[in-house]
């Protein structure tokens, strides 16, 4: 099997609250291979975004990465990220040169009184070691590339001054500025309207193809995840419940929680006149999980005295997916 450009093994990371400890993340497992696009989805509050930010040892106090590891293989020798100290030159070189990242908000991650042009030469000249003249020629460059209009005076312009789907064109091209090879994406489209939304999608797979980079696209529009994945990876309470191609998710879900997701999704024509499926009950708060299976007081298909008792196993299947369910048998990957 191909060597994953990411590798990332029992990762766990927590939030330390007056009222408790917060499992965000709570033993996931992912791998990212080189050119391939990697989905991940679930509901709100299911750890996607909190995954994305240990990955770069981005979690801000009071959370904590507690275990866990994250091995980069890139071009130089596999190094596991949560294993390098802070100053580590290793750690520098992967934020925005080797790992770049899109982030769910760019009105929040964006510095409001620096101009978009000063925010990427400072992250090209970084990465890249070009004097001024030349990282501003490339800030003007990768502003057009993203599809800016008129970018040698936009270059000049603070993110206040441009609009959401803009200042959403201006982070890609941040996060674009060192040619990394993997790009992760959080939530990018989902302060945008529609036609941006479409846009944005378009702008990431254009400069995939021309880029040859991999994506970890984080979202819960399984629309996006339809047009955009070659695997996916469905997160619940901190945890990746399944994993398959994406064309495998769709034609045949494992995990009940898949299939509820997907049968939430409006079908054109389908759905006219009547109210659409919905997932009972919220997600759980953390510091409350259920015993057994997380999923199970939502579950349509748990068994009672299995499901809210034991923590279900992790089945692989003969075509090399993965669910976390006790519906099936761990040796074969059947039904039990």
């Amino acid at each position: 099997m191909e060597q994953p450009l990411l590798e990332i093994s029992g990762l766990r990371t927590g939030f330390d609250t007056y009222d408790g400890k917060v499992r965000a993340v709570d033993g996931v497992d992912l791998t990212v291979h080189a050119g391939k696009t990697l989905c991940v989805v679930g509901e709100s509050g299911c750890g996607k975004s909190v995954t994305a930010r240990s990955i770069l040892r981005l979690v801000d106090a009071p959370g904590r990465i507690e275990g866990g590891k994250v091995v980069w293989h890139g071009d130089d020798e596999p190094f596991d990220v949560l294993s390098l100290d802070h100053d580590d030159r290793r750690l520098q070189r992967l934020r925005g040169g080797e790992i770049g990242m899109i982030f769910q908000e760019p009105s929040a991650s964006l510095l409001q009184l620096r101009t978009i042009g000063a925010q990427l030469i400072e992250t090209i000249r970084i990465h890249t070691g070009l004097d001024k003249k030349a990282a501003r020629a490339r800030a003007i460059a990768l502003l057009d590339q993203v599809g800016i209009p008129d970018p040698e005076r936009r270059v000049d312009a603070y993110p206040f001054q441009l609009s959401g789907g803009m200042c959403q064109r201006a982070m890609i091209a941040i996060a674009l500025c060192a040619n990394p090879s993997l790009l992760i994406a959080d939530e990018p489209t989902t302060a945008l309207d529609v036609t941006t939304q479409a846009r944005i999608l378009d702008l990431i797979r254009d400069l995939q193809a021309e880029h040859s980079m991999a994506v970890m696209f984080i979202t819960h529009d399984l629309g996006v995840v339809a047009e955009l994945a070659d695997e996916v990876a469905v997160m619940y309470l901190g945890r990746v419940v399944e994993r398959a191609g994406v064309e495998e998710l769709f034609a045949d879900p494992k995990h009940p929680y898949t299939k509820q997701l997907l049968a939430s999704v409006p079908v054109l024509g389908r759905d006219r006149g009547r109210d659409l499926p919905t997932i009972p009950g919220i997600v759980p708060n953390p510091l409350h999980r259920p015993r057994g299976c997380s999923f199970h007081p939502r579950c349509a298909e748990a068994i009672a005295g299995r499901c809210d008792v034991d923590d279900p196993p992790e089945v692989v299947f003969d075509d090399g997916r993965t669910a976390e369910c006790v519906l099936y048998d761990e040796n074969e990957g059947v039904r039990a």
